[in-house]
């Protein structure tokens, strides 16, 4: 992988989701992306070797690579993967060595890989854009509330359930609590893997609009309506805001194949976070910078697709909550910690110099 020269992608960013100061920096690389396209285009169903290149292949669950793979080898060809399905049966393992190199974003992935003789594998983790979460007094938009935040796709991996049964409590105890979350994803229908969880019988519905309606979901099961703000979609330039107004955020994820974006970026911003202490997370708990769930019980596991997965246990979230609500001094000390961490050590900027180091 040659620093000196710019990349060359394969794949048309998606400029939409990006801050337009980070849009005008990528648009410049899709001259090269409409290049090597109009030559593809000339070898219609052939494979296009690009010789003297790495090419960096983006894999799914299973190592189960894009139409784009299957078009373009490079010289290397390193896939580049976080998972969270654990199933390695042959086939898996055949697509996995197919690669010169994996590189993953955990090391509960890299050592799942190991102990299935796969050793020519990188980790590094991924990071936070200081520039887009700067420090930000907050804005009272919730008053005199204690707000908990909570966010990530809404399914059964991410633990929604375990937020609702362990706010519902704490509300019950503190009735100016206010849960907030950012619960939604283009792809509602995913949300229907909640319903494994012994804590909720039932999805959320989706709306007429294409939505999860996820204010009912949470009254039925049993939390207040002046309890509750759903805050749809967050837009890149609303998550600092948002976050400046929060007292502490829950991430009681049962499975991460990396390192959580979502609690990364609440961390950066100065939020006390509760982590659960499994998988992809285990590797942005450091002495003290955060609020660990300690208590994990093995997620039921049928088919061996969740090994490493933990049952964070909802009595750990309540005890989490008070400590942060009782004695705000010592949560503040500990979410100052997790900023320092993450603005130090996990930016984007050291994850993208870490990754060429690795892929190469």
């Amino acid at each position: 992988m040659d620093q000196g020269r710019p990349p060359l992608l394969l794949e048309r960013p998606l400029l939409a989701t990006l801050r337009p100061e980070n849009r005008e920096r990528l648009t410049a690389l899709t001259i090269g992306h409409e290049r090597i396209g109009a030559i593809a285009e000339q070898v219609p169903g052939k494979v296009v070797a690009i010789k003297g290149w790495t090419v960096l292949h983006a894999l799914a669950n299973g190592f189960v690579a894009g139409p784009t793979s299957a078009r373009f080898r490079g010289s290397c060809n390193v896939g580049v993967i976080a998972f969270e399905d654990s199933r390695f049966d042959a086939g898996t393992l055949e697509r996995a060595r197919g690669y010169d190199r994996i590189v993953v974003h955990s090391t509960y992935n890299r050592d799942l890989l190991l102990e299935q003789g796969i050793l020519d594998v990188g980790c590094a983790f991924q990071g936070i854009d200081p520039s887009e979460l700067p420090p930000l007094s907050p804005t009272g938009r919730f008053g005199d509330r204690f707000v908990i935040f909570s966010g990530g796709k809404l399914e059964f991996r991410k633990g929604q359930d375990i937020v609702l049964a362990a706010f519902r409590r704490f509300h019950e105890r503190h009735p100016d609590a206010l849960l907030v979350t950012a619960w939604h994803n283009y792809w509602p229908h995913t949300s229907g893997t909640i319903a494994e969880s012994p804590l909720t019988p039932t999805p959320p519905m989706i709306g007429k609009n294409g939505k999860l309606r996820i204010v009912e979901w949470a009254m039925a099961h049993g939390v207040p309506p002046e309890g509750f703000i759903d805050m749809g979609f967050i837009a890149r330039h609303q998550i600092a805001t948002i976050l400046a107004d929060c007292h502490a955020a829950v991430f009681p994820n049962r499975c991460e194949g990396a390192t959580n974006l979502v609690a990364m970026e609440a961390m950066a911003c100065g939020v006390p976070v509760i982590l659960s202490a499994n998988t992809g997370h285990l590797d942005l708990i450091h002495e003290g910078n955060c609020l660990p769930l300690r208590n994990q019980t093995p997620v039921a596991d049928p088919t061996g697709a969740r090994r490493g997965w933990g049952e964070s246990a909802v009595d750990e979230v309540v005890e989490q909550l008070e400590r942060v609500y009782t004695d705000r001094a010592t949560a503040r000390a500990c979410a100052e910690k997790g900023r320092i961490f993450m603005r130090e050590e996990r930016s984007w900027r050291a994850f993208a110099k870490f990754f060429v180091r690795t892929a190469a």
